[in-house]
């Protein structure tokens, strides 16, 4: 019996045709807003960047019906790292990437539970904001004081950013995390503005093309 297109491995001859099976890969950006593949699991502590780019696919593929909003809605806004009530931890705010610390589920914007280990991170935060976009979401729940506050305490002097308070790793990446962050709170009080465009204007290369920092080869995706 022959085999069907579906069946066909690629690039199996018959005129090289390679079909793109839209329904396989809306059934794979389901699975992985549900149970990561086992190859993923190491992304668990980055799980809202899984959830960014399984959604914006079927965004592409105009498949969100396929989801219940609803549902990761609350689950985005339960990873949120609120300020306590002493607001001891407010440079520390802004989206975690899981629940892998278990702290109690809160999709709300009441006060946040103290953690030693807990704090926002630059991604996170991006990509959290940007699902919450793409779901419809109109952000009434995101304590906006708080992410920018943990935002500004994320840029270093030479006007970059780094990831987590504990220091991080900081280049152009996190310059623009913390770019769209603002632009989707409405509010540039995140960051010191003329720090963040001195760093990308030192970042300029002799080929006019932008680096990750200064002094570094330039890259087609930083610029």
């Amino acid at each position: 019996m022959a085999a069907t297109e579906d069946e066909r491995p690629a690039g199996s001859g018959e005129g090289e045709r390679l079909d793109f099976l839209r329904d396989r890969h809306v059934r794979f950006f389901q699975r992985c807003l549900q149970v990561l593949p086992e190859r993923y699991s190491s992304l668990e502590t980055s799980r809202l960047t899984v959830a960014f780019f399984a959604l914006s696919g079927l965004d592409m593929l105009d498949s969100l019906d396929v989801v219940n909003k609803d549902d990761i809605i609350e689950w985005i806004y339960s990873l949120q790292v609120l300020p306590t009530e002493d607001r001891s931890n407010l440079n520390r705010c802004g989206f975690r990437g899981s629940s892998y610390l278990g702290i109690p589920f809160n999709p709300s914007k009441n006060p946040g539970t103290a953690h030693p280990y807990d704090s926002g991170h630059i991604a996170m935060t991006y990509t959290g904001l940007s699902c919450l976009v793409i779901l419809g979401d109109d952000l009434s729940r995101v304590n906006k004081e708080a992410c920018l506050a943990g935002l500004r305490a994320l840029q270093l002097e030479d006007g970059s950013f780094c990831a987590v308070p504990e220091g991080s790793e900081n280049d152009m990446r996190f310059v623009y995390c913390a770019s769209c962050i603002c632009y989707m709170l409405n509010n540039w009080s995140g960051m010191d503005m003329k720090k963040a465009i001195n760093y990308i204007r030192r970042s300029m290369s002799y080929d006019n093309g932008l680096a990750q920092g200064a002094g570094l080869e330039s890259h087609g995706k930083t610029s």
